[in-house]
């Protein structure tokens, strides 16, 4: 068994990473994801085209479209249509990842789908939702970032907000939320034998992962701070610069903690303050706390710090570069990166599973070039048809 989701089928009709990464985790579970793109798009024009690239194609594109089967449709072709809704009906789930109306307007439609099986899951994401004045408007992970917020709790202290420099932070949230969604739509189908709509916006999920700093504000009635690599509610929590010039990122959230730092960098004084025995206690006192951790921290570099702080139970790790993450034994040791070979990009390393099933394990299978497996598919229809007209055909009735 490939993955617990062997025997599923998802029409996979999105785009760049947000519907991708959803589809992506799907494939990943086992279902057979179909990749929907339009004949005669180029090679560098897949993921669309942002850099950088490897034998020409985006990096986004390799990555986005894993554990995926490709097949080019033009479905503003009346045939391709009509295969798309023959593949339709062998499917469980649909998704895209377009403006409102895209879809219907390609004959693609909720009701339409629904209509050629009833059993069907409809997935639809968009940037800003349904209705409202901004529901046509395109959308992109840093204007879903500046819109919610988000933005707005990143920046250095004393500084101004800035989006996060991660930019795919709400592309890959959203498409969690996503595969959540289809997830459960499929367990409410076990029980009603019925598929449903599911709809779903980027601005939603970002506030959804925003909630406690969302509640924070609106137990306040302040707009939390910005605070570099620190946190408002924690103290001390944060990026501290060692001896070697690399930085050492720390939190003390539990008394314990805190006593296990103090006692590891020698500042017993404030271990032994009980002012500072508290959280609340430790935020009042944030400056005077981090000058001297700062100034101690200095004086040794990160790895030395990481040793004793670990043996003190004080979470801690050096702030590492992918080059040092990917040879890590914890990281190899447990296969979170893992290399796959590819037809048209050689060996590529890809992120692993964030899940281990006992029973039937997921599996990550290399990106296929974009339309690769069109005639493989076109088979299994034209095999699905043949098999439906033999069995509808009386016994020593010849057609």
């Amino acid at each position: 068994m490939r993955g617990p989701l062997e025997g599923i089928r998802v029409f996979d009709l999105t785009l760049i990473m947000v519907g991708p990464w959803s589809t992506m985790n799907l494939g990943a579970l086992g279902a057979d994801v179909i990749h929907i793109e339009r004949p005669g798009i180029e090679r560098g024009s897949l993921g669309g085209g942002i850099p950088p690239y490897m034998n020409g194609t985006s990096i986004g594109h390799i990555t986005w479209n894993m554990n995926k089967r490709q097949m080019f449709l033009d479905l503003k072709s009346d045939f391709d249509v009509d295969v798309a809704h023959q593949l339709l009906a062998t499917c469980d789930v649909f998704v895209d990842n377009m403006r409102p109306g895209v879809a219907d307007r390609l004959g693609l439609s909720y009701e339409k789908l629904s209509e050629i099986n009833p059993r069907i899951i409809y997935c639809t994401i968009c940037g800003w939702g349904t209705s409202g004045p901004m529901a046509d408007r395109t959308a992109a992970d840093p204007q879903i970032q500046a819109f919610s917020g988000f933005a707005g709790n990143s920046g250095a202290e004393g500084g101004k907000s800035e989006v996060y420099r991660h930019f795919t932070q709400m592309d890959a949230t959203t498409g969690n939320y996503a595969t959540m969604a289809i997830l459960m739509a499929m367990l409410a189908r076990e029980k009603t034998g019925k598929g449903q709509r599911i709809d779903l916006t980027m601005v939603e999920a970002a506030t959804a992962v925003q909630a406690s700093r969302i509640g924070e504000y609106l137990a306040t009635g302040e707009q939390p701070a910005l605070m570099g690599s620190g946190t408002t509610t924690v103290v001390p929590s944060g990026a501290f610069e060692t001896e070697d010039g690399t930085w050492l990122g720390l939190e003390a959230r539990t008394l314990p903690q805190w006593q296990g730092l103090c006692s590891v960098l020698g500042l017993s004084d404030l271990a032994e303050n009980p002012a500072y025995s508290t959280i609340a206690g430790r935020v009042a006192a944030r400056e005077a706390i981090n000058e001297r951790l700062t100034a101690k921290l200095k004086t040794k570099p990160s790895r030395w710090w990481q040793l004793k702080l670990g043996q003190a139970s004080v979470p801690c790790a050096r702030i590492m570069r992918f080059e040092e993450l990917m040879h890590h034994p914890q990281v190899t040791k447990n296969h979170y990166i893992e290399p796959a070979e590819t037809k048209h990009w050689g060996t590529v390393y890809a992120t692993g599973l964030p899940w281990t099933f006992s029973r039937t394990p997921a599996t990550v299978l290399p990106t296929s070039d974009g339309g690769e497996q069109t005639g493989e598919i076109l088979d299994e229809l034209a095999e699905r048809d043949a098999a439906k007209e033999a069995q509808a055909t009386p016994a020593g009735v010849q057609s």
